[in-house]
């Protein structure tokens, strides 16, 4: 991102968690960014599209950091550590999460795809954390493990952020892990009757693919694919190949996400080191193996 444009969406931002949306002008915007009214127009074309782009440059920075999270073999603490960076992350940008509970107060009918599309990634982020974890064994409860995560979670962000309650990062992540084992351990073991079933909650939850954040996500991977692809030293016709192969792979990773042939497509790549880390970001952000 440009970086005057990152200042400037910055500066916004605290301007709104301080004085709210609606008590803030673009006129002091731009006079705190030390720019011109004409300059802030130049990047957004009202305060409404500023305050939109901020949220969702936000959200895709957060979920970027946590898939970046990699701890093999053991998925417990990946997820603690997960955790542990959204609260540090959520420490360092608190005028990111105060503007967002003004806007999703202030004006709802604006942030109103934005916001779905947060607690859609909120809700997948979740699941694939949980079905890692726990596996065939918590299906018939995953609706409301996720519900009982989320409530655990909600609660802590309250305290840390709003009240601001100092809380050990590090260890809220295991702690939370831990206290959510209880729940899930204690409802297999009761052999309960789970209360949310899948059918009942909307529609937009129940996709297997991702939301936009991560169709952004794979689409950012195949542009840098793309731009290493132009620099291999091979014959033009092996490029043509390769270039053809991420275009199928748009296809399917955006829209009919064939695994199989997903699976088959990345293996086009694997000759090339310079390639290799590419091809395995799809991997994770599609959740496949590779052959």
């Amino acid at each position: 991102m440009h970086e005057k444009k990152k200042k400037l969406m910055e500066i916004g931002m605290k301007l709104i968690a301080e004085k709210g949306y609606h008590n803030t002008s673009i006129q002091e915007i731009a006079n705190k960014a030390g720019i011109s009214k004409g300059s802030f127009y130049s990047y957004f074309p009202s305060k409404k599209a500023f305050t939109i782009t901020t949220v969702k440059a936000f959200h895709i920075q957060v979920m970027e950091e946590l898939n970046q999270v990699d701890v093999k073999g053991d998925d417990k603490e990946r997820f603690a550590k997960q955790i542990a960076i959204l609260m540090k992350y959520m420490e360092q940008h608190k005028d990111h999460i105060m503007m967002y509970f003004r806007s999703n107060i202030l004006i709802i009918e604006e942030l109103d795809q934005q916001l779905s599309d947060v607690r859609v990634d909120h809700f997948h982020w979740l699941k694939d954390n949980l079905e890692k974890i726990y596996g065939e064994q918590l299906q018939e409860f995953l609706i409301d493990a996720i519900i009982q995560a989320e409530g655990l979670l909600h609660s802590y962000f309250h305290w840390f952020v709003l009240e601001n309650v100092d809380i050990d990062k590090e260890q809220a992540g295991e702690f939370i892990v831990r206290r959510l084992h209880d729940l899930i351990t204690g409802m297999l073991k009761r052999e309960s009757t789970r209360l949310v079933d899948v059918a009942q909650i909307p529609e937009i939850y129940k996709s297997t693919r991702g939301s936009t954040l991560e169709k952004q996500t794979l689409q950012k991977v195949l542009n840098a694919l793309k731009e290493k692809v132009a620099l291999l030293d091979v014959q033009q016709s092996k490029k043509e190949r390769l270039y053809e192969a991420v275009r199928l792979l748009e296809k399917e990773g955006l829209e009919d996400c064939n695994i199989v042939v997903i699976q088959g497509l990345l293996t086009h790549f694997y000759a090339y080191d310079i390639l290799i880390d590419d091809v395995c970001k799809i991997a994770t952000i599609l959740n496949i193996e590779l052959l």
